[in-house]
């Protein structure tokens, strides 16, 4: 099982290995999103800690993060699936 800790919310969570995030955000958070696509860019979150954890971004989230002039360690929460391990996000 993983670790998701959202800071906004003070609340850590565990998910199975390999699920999207998005379910559990709506869930347990709250984070706002939009098209829940990756299209939108509402849903932009800073990984504080974990990124390897994570998928790697797609090129439409590529695309949309350079849209709103994302940092690095910005991703898109409707977007994120974790691999393992544990993770720290803030939106």
């Amino acid at each position: 099982m993983a670790r998701v800790t959202v800071v906004n919310d003070n609340v850590t969570f565990e998910v199975t290995d390999g699920e999207y995030l998005l379910p559990y955000f709506k869930e347990k958070t709250s984070m706002l999103f939009g098209c829940e696509k990756g299209e939108c860019g509402i849903c932009v979150c800073t990984i504080l800690k974990g990124v390897e954890n994570l998928n790697e971004k797609s090129q439409k989230e590529i695309e949309t993060l350079h849209s709103k002039g994302a940092h690095p360690e910005q991703r898109l929460a409707c977007l994120l699936k974790i691999k393992w391990g544990e993770v720290e996000i803030e939106y």
